[in-house]
Order: structure tokens, then C-alpha cells, then sequence
């Protein structure tokens, strides 16, 4: 007897690897399980997913960058908005490339023409596009994989790149424990301290009570590290 072949499962790599870095953020579970689910059998269902991906992805960036975002923004110039603070050109030193960077021109055009077409597919052949047809033939499923597949190519360039970025300059928003070892620099100077039987670690507490001031000494921490130098927190050592 010849045993079943059980159907392949479609995952979206990079956009699960975002996921993984902003485990809270269930508007982006809910579409990127929304859009792996619809395929192959919901093609139009799939269509619009692809842009809501790209479009939360960057609004999440942006927001991670504390910059401004513009609710009438869309697709294409969302993407644009998102490559001002990525920095792609640079070499691995933030040394400028003048190579790369006429290369990253080109990637970014090709991108935002990716956008375009995801965009314009999605008018016509998305589950809501506008004044569809209820007997309108659906989209070939084909190109529903092959504009899932450029949907999560885009996340992947835009977010990775942030995320790269994000070691060296820390973000306007990010989890507790992201920065594990500057964590373990302020404990190791600081507390733990106890209220009212609960003991509490001087970094999750500083994290907690006042971000601005344990963001800007994560950026001094980071550019101490960066020039050679050792970090030493006010506390430590004392008696």
C-alpha cells in the first residue's frame, strides 16, 4: 500500500523570523498565519495579505525607530520612509561604499516596484478588492506563491537590516532582556534590591520606571564598547 504524501506546509521565512523578534505583536501572527493558511486554495485572500505584511512591517520599523508615520501612508512610500533610517550602502565598519551604494539604489527600486505590483494585483484579484466581480475568475495560485514569496523577501531585506542596525544604535522601542549583556553590567553594579519581600533587579526596574534613561545609557554603554573601552557603572565597587 502506498503511504500518503502529506501536503507541504507554506511558510514565510523571514516574516516568521519577525515574529520571533516581536512575540507580542499579534496583528503580525494573525496576518502571517492568515496568508500561510489561504495558501494555496485562497489565492485572493493571499494577495491582500501581502500587502498588509509589507505595510505593518514597516509601520513596526518606523515605530521601533521612533519616527513619525503618516496613517495615509501606503506601500511604496512607506518602504521609502523605512529605507531612511536602514543605512543599506554601508560596509560592515559604517564605512560608505560608493559601489554598494548605487547597487542599494538599485535594490530599492526594484523594491518599490515589487511593492507596486503586489499592490496592483491586489486591487484587482485581493478578497476585498474594490467592486470585484462575485463571478470574477480567481487568481491562479501560482502567482499567489510567487508574490508571497516576494512579500517575504521585501520583510526580510527591510527587517533584517533594521535588526542589524538596532546592535549598534538601540531602538525608541524594544523588549526587556534584548540587550542581555548591558542588563547583566547594571545588575552587576546595582542591587538587587527588595521591596516588600519581592526582590527586584536594578535593571529590569530602571527598564521598567524610566526607558529614556536606561535607553540613553545602553547608547553610552554601546559607544564605550565600540571605542575599546571598559564599561564601569557608578555603583561598582562601592563598599
Amino acid at each position: 500500500m502506498t503511504a500518503e504524501i502529506e501536503p507541504q506546509v507554506f511558510r514565510l521565512v523571514a516574516c516568521r523570523e519577525l515574529l520571533e523578534s516581536h512575540p507580542q505583536s499579534l496583528r503580525i501572527r494573525e496576518q502571517v498565519e492568515a496568508l500561510e493558511e489561504a495558501m494555496p486554495a485562497r489565492p485572493g485572500v493571499v494577495v491582500s495579505f501581502c500587502r498588509t505584511i509589507i505595510e505593518t512591517t514597516c509601520k513596526t520599523i518606523l515605530t521601533d525607530r521612533g519616527a513619525a508615520v503618516d496613517g495615509a501612508w501606503e506601500g511604496q512610500k512607506l518602504v521609502s520612509e523605512c529605507m531612511k533610517y536602514l543605512k543599506l550602502g554601508s560596509n560592515e565598519d559604517g564605512q560608505d561604499d560608493a559601489r554598494l551604494r548605487t547597487g542599494t539604489e538599485s535594490l530599492v527600486r526594484g523594491l518599490n516596484q515589487i511593492v507596486q505590483g503586489i499592490v496592483q494585483i491586489r486591487n484587482v484579484h485581493g478578497s476585498a478588492a474594490h467592486g470585484a466581480d462575485a463571478y470574477s475568475p480567481l487568481l491562479n495560485s501560482g502567482y499567489a506563491e510567487i508574490l508571497a514569496r516576494a512579500t517575504d523577501a521585501v520583510v526580510g531585506l527591510l527587517f533584517k537590516s533594521h535588526l542589524a542596525l538596532a546592535e549598534a544604535e538601540p531602538l525608541s522601542r524594544f523588549e526587556y532582556r534584548t540587550h542581555g549583556d548591558f542588563d547583566e553590567f547594571i545588575d552587576a553594579g546595582y542591587g538587587p534590591f527588595e521591596i516588600l519581600d519581592v526582590w527586584l533587579s536594578a535593571s529590569e526596574a530602571l527598564y521598567a520606571t524610566d526607558f529614556e534613561a536606561y535607553r540613553a545609557a545602553l547608547i553610552q554603554f554601546r559607544q564605550e564598547a565600540e571605542h575599546g573601552e571598559q564599561p564601569v557603572a557608578e555603583g561598582e565597587g562601592d563598599e
